[in-house]
């Protein structure tokens, strides 16, 4: 009895979690990524989601977030600048936040095997498949109760479903911390020798490995339909997926797409749709009760136009 009444509560407590927003933006806006733990020399400096400690003379240790429960070193390298740059930041990583910022709903990275006939058709499936999810899937549509409570800056009219793919080599040089991240999202895929794919939403988070055989229909379109519905459960750790480094300012990017650029119009032009009153003739003529109220409406509508276009900048100045 008591098993079954703290089932309902947990259930009951999850549903008042529950909100209309898709989970690759919900988490995009909200779930800020997990601090990886790294080893450095004395005195040096990471900017990053980083939980610096200082550790063995001239190296840089990488180590997983502590809710990963895993001390294993799962990249390390001499201290340098260009090792410094490597843990940082890459090409990849880049790119994957470049679509994001874009509005994409997430970057599935294809980290290939080095089989060219594995790595193709994996890559041609995950293209072909993602193309046809994103022409007949539908985004929920949002509660504006969800909107007005900030749990997401933009409308529903400014949410994209759209998904992309990203191939990357496993021997590159230049995405090897980034590639030992991924590797070390989920137990034993270091070892495995096939392609394997890596859907990467929200601000810098991998959803899962779908691995060889295991990227098909039914576990694209799971972990699709997982990245665009309706957010169950508002609590990062309570779903599944494993943060990543990336040196990207993801409240500035929420912002710029929340507000776009936009030209506003000067004071003088609003004065330029007032309305006007013209007098003809060399003679003043009684002007009409009627007319004079018009004018009153149009002077009032006017004088308010400028006060709200001053509020408006006002509370924009202040976020």
């Amino acid at each position: 009895m008591l098993r079954r009444t703290a089932l309902i509560l947990l259930l009951c407590a999850t549903s008042a979690l529950a909100c209309s927003v898709p989970v690759f933006r919900y988490a995009l806006e909200h779930w800020v990524a997990d601090p990886y733990r790294v080893s450095v020399p004395h005195g040096v400096k990471l900017e990053g989601n980083f939980k610096v400690t200082v550790g063995a003379a001239q190296r840089i240790e990488l180590r997983q977030p502590v809710m990963m429960r895993n001390d294993e070193v799962i990249w390390s390298a001499d201290y340098t600048e260009a090792n410094v740059k490597l843990l940082v930041d890459s090409p990849a990583r880049q790119q994957i936040a470049e679509r994001l910022g874009n509005g994409e709903s997430a970057v599935w990275v294809l980290l290939e095997c080095g089989d060219q006939a594995k790595d193709a058709e994996a890559a041609r499936f995950l293209d072909e498949r993602l193309e046809y999810l994103s022409s007949v899937m539908e985004l929920p549509k949002l509660d504006q109760q969800d909107v007005k409570n900030g749990l997401v800056s933009i409308p529903g009219d400014g949410l994209r479903l759209a998904f992309s793919t990203l191939r990357l080599k496993r021997d590159d040089a230049a995405e090897s911390a980034f590639i030992a991240m991924l590797l070390a999202s989920e137990p034993d895929l270091r070892s495995l020798k096939e392609p394997i794919a890596f859907p990467i939403f929200g601000q810098g988070r991998v959803l899962y490995a779908l691995v060889g055989k295991g990227i098909k229909v039914e576990t694209v379109d799971r972990a699709a339909q997982f990245l665009i519905g309706s957010c169950s459960c508002q609590v990062k750790e309570q779903n599944p997926g494993v943060d990543l480094v990336m040196a990207v300012d993801w409240k500035q990017m929420v912002k710029a797409q929340a507000m776009p650029g936009q030209q506003l119009p000067e004071l003088s032009q609003i004065a330029d749709l007032l309305p006007q009153t013209v007098k003809i003739g060399a003679e003043p003529t009684p002007e009409p009760v009627a007319d004079k109220s018009r004018l009153y409406w149009g002077g009032g509508l006017g004088l308010l136009a400028v006060l709200a276009l001053g509020l408006w900048r006002i509370m924009n100045s202040r976020r």
